[in-house]
């Protein structure tokens, strides 16, 4: 009787059985393995990238909602 305190029926026995489990003990992993797995989801581009097109004063892809810089300066007063 040591062994089990309470005992449900078998439908809610299954129901139960697909709740997660908290995790007993820690796992380990290298720094490596986890700067690799970083490298791999992170969405920001290698600031080291030397085929990457330059981006500065590249205006090919602006909003025609955007304000000019009279209007910025004008909006910036009001």
């Amino acid at each position: 009787m040591a062994g089990v305190l309470s005992r449900d029926a078998p439908d809610i026995e299954s129901i139960l059985a697909l709740n997660p489990r908290v995790q007993a003990h820690a796992t380990l992993r290298s720094t490596a393995a986890k700067k690799l797995d970083k490298k791999h989801w992170k969405r920001n581009t290698d600031k080291n990238c030397f085929t990457c097109e330059k981006l500065e004063s590249n205006f090919d892809d602006i909003k025609h909602t955007t304000l000019g810089e009279r209007g910025a300066l004008r909006e910036a007063v009001r």
